[in-house]
């Protein structure tokens, strides 16, 4: 009857499948941050002592405030020399294992009647607790994920209204707990939050492969059958619950079921139907992780929020509707649904995460509402049969890779408000044939455009001052490229390879052109260096082979190793260059004496 169910590090992992989690140093102490929703965790910090104070909010580098709502499985774990430490109302999961090691957990004073509580919070449960039945007190609004874990002596524990969470592994491996009492203020289960106690090891109060807690499910196990039909009445399901079950193929949920949670029907590989309650308002995330075979699912109308990897790699997913209430997307959502084609997302969604619509490789056309506010990293990247795009105005950032790999992209229009283009966003659109930078755009971010292979006519906006690494190399179609006004600086191999290039005018405001810039653009005959500029990089120039006259202007600093190197129809500028000029290695090897 005892499963064992390996998912934390997994979810983890997948959380931050497409950019590590964004983290903040304030005050000597590490927090990871959540953008999407304000919020920070205290990460891991091992060397932390003396007496701490938690604070209800921080504020990053940026100036942006963070709410501080949790205390990560490591936050000061281990940390002998932590004497005392102050917990903020917003706290609302912290875990055991989260204090203990320290002087606080060591500190035998602060315990009472076998428990140690903080501001608030049940940090644990002595392990041979003299009393079987345990009344967790009145004025407790967080118990700490595995407070209870290994407990011997707990048969019986009563919780009160004010908590609202039963968190992971906080009854794990309670072998005499057969009696946990709570009402409806309690809205969600944790993983495995009762495995291993004595009421999971009880046979008769599982029904039918399922195991019920008051009025909810919380585990299932190889008995279950494949058909599960709602017949016993439940209003909440533990995360994980379902999870790599290999039987179950089709599903139906309580009516009184109001979120699916975390987890739910993680890999469950033989999983093909699910019918879903009329009163289901959140899914949570990765609720259907890895179901290749799911095919048949409803979404309710008053669904709100679609969690992170809720349809992650559901390959055989090939339609679905989201009710027009829904405002976001979780990242990596509907990562690897290959047999997506088409996709209507609702008009009131804000945000769509990260990742959220990778891997979609089937997907030929979305529409995207026009009160969507911001697209995450990665968004569509390597959907290979997407072939237009067109980006609502309320959107500031074109995010990093978000359109890299849809080799199929022929359009592609950007808002007019749009502030920058970020790394990679639409590195290899081989088939997109123009980009319109709106004037308002302030940086063209590292190989932005780079393998834009079909890529013929670029129109730059007035406010541009930055065209970073990469931006454009190897766009071997460009013929014709005008860089305005503001621009300052030409990254490393900005425009390398561009083979069809043949007109170029470089801005007056031009200080700086990078190290292999322009090299290997075959197709330029004639260059007006602007005359404030000061430095050519390595290279910039260099096999530029029908490249016939240079302007240089006087205030040139310096020329770089190889700058002009091997540009065969280009005499020599040594003794054109100024008196002071630093002329790097080879910077004119090889071409027409």
């Amino acid at each position: 009857m005892k499963r064992t169910i390996i998912i934390s590090v997994i979810l983890i992992a997948c959380t931050t499948c497409f950019a590590a989690e964004p983290t903040a140093y304030v005050d000597n102490f590490v927090y990871t941050l959540d953008y999407a929703h304000h919020t920070a965790e205290v990460a891991a910090n091992p060397k932390a002592s003396g007496d701490i104070i938690i604070p209800e909010q921080i504020k990053d580098g940026e100036g942006k405030t963070y709410t501080v709502t949790s205390l990560s499985a490591e936050a000061f774990k281990g940390c002998k020399g932590v004497t005392s430490i102050v917990l903020p109302p917003t706290i609302k999961q912290l875990y055991r294992s989260s204090l203990e090691g320290t002087g606080v957990f060591a500190n035998r004073e602060l315990w009472n009647e076998g428990a140690l509580y903080i501001d608030g919070c049940l940090i644990a449960v002595d392990k041979t607790i003299s009393k079987p039945k345990f009344v967790v007190a009145d004025d407790t609004r967080v118990i700490a994920g595995g407070a209870f874990q290994g407990n011997k002596t707990v048969t019986a524990v009563v919780l009160p209204q004010s908590v609202s969470r039963i968190d992971v592994f906080t009854f794990r491996d309670c072998k005499n707990l057969q009696k946990v009492t709570f009402g409806r203020h309690i809205t969600s289960i944790g993983r495995d939050a009762f495995t291993g106690s004595g009421i999971y090891l009880n046979e008769k109060k599982w029904k039918k492969g399922i195991l019920y807690v008051d009025s909810c499910l919380i585990a299932v196990n190889k008995d279950l059958p494949a058909k599960v039909q709602y017949k016993t009445p439940y209003r909440l399901i533990a995360e994980g619950a379902f999870a790599q079950n290999t039987v179950i193929q089709s599903v139906e949920l309580s009516p009184m079921l109001e979120t699916l949670p975390a987890a739910c029907f993680y890999e469950c590989a033989n999983l093909q139907n699910v019918k879903l309650p009329a009163s289901l308002r959140e899914i949570g995330a990765f609720a259907f992780y890895r179901c290749p075979l799911l095919k048949d699912i409803n979404i309710p109308a008053g669904l709100s929020k679609v969690g992170d990897g809720v349809f992650y790699e559901c390959s055989a997913l090939s339609t679905l509707t989201l009710p027009e209430g829904v405002e976001e997307i979780g990242k990596a959502c509907f990562f690897g649904c290959k047999s997506f084609t088409a996709f209507h997302l609702p008009q009131a969604l804000k945000q769509i995460g990260d990742g959220a619509f990778a891997g979609c490789i089937r997907l030929e056309s979305i529409k995207l509402p026009d009160n969507l506010e911001s697209i995450g990293k990665q968004c569509f990247a390597g959907c290979t049969g997407l072939e237009q795009i067109i980006i609502p105005e309320k959107i500031i950032v074109v995010p990093e890779e978000a359109f890299a790999g849809c080799n199929h992209i022929y359009k592609a229009v950007l808002p007019e408000n749009l502030y920058a283009i970020h790394n990679s966003a639409f590195r290899g659109c081989g088939r997109l044939e123009r980009i319109d930078i709106p004037d308002r755009t302030f940086t063209i971010g590292k190989d932005a455009f780079s393998g834009c292979s079909s890529l013929e006519q670029v129109n730059i906006g007035e406010d541009l001052h930055t065209i970073e690494d990469g931006a454009f190399a190897n766009c071997t179609r460009i013929e014709q490229l005008d860089i305005p006004g503001e621009v300052t600086s030409i990254g490393i191999g900005a425009f390398e390879g561009c083979y069809g290039l043949r007109n170029l005018t470089l801005p007056k405001s031009l200080r700086y052109i990078d190290r292999e810039a322009f090299q290997s653009c075959r197709g330029l005959r004639e260059i007006k260096l602007p005359k404030g500029l000061e430095r050519i990089g390595a290279r910039a120039f260099a096999q530029c082979k029908q490249l016939r006259k240079v302007d240089l202007p006087a205030k040139l600093k310096e020329v770089g190793d190889e700058a002009f190197r091997d540009c065969e129809m280009l005499p020599s500028l040594q003794l054109a260059l100024p008196d002071d000029c630093i002329v790097g290695k080879n910077a004119f090897k090889g071409c027409k004496e």
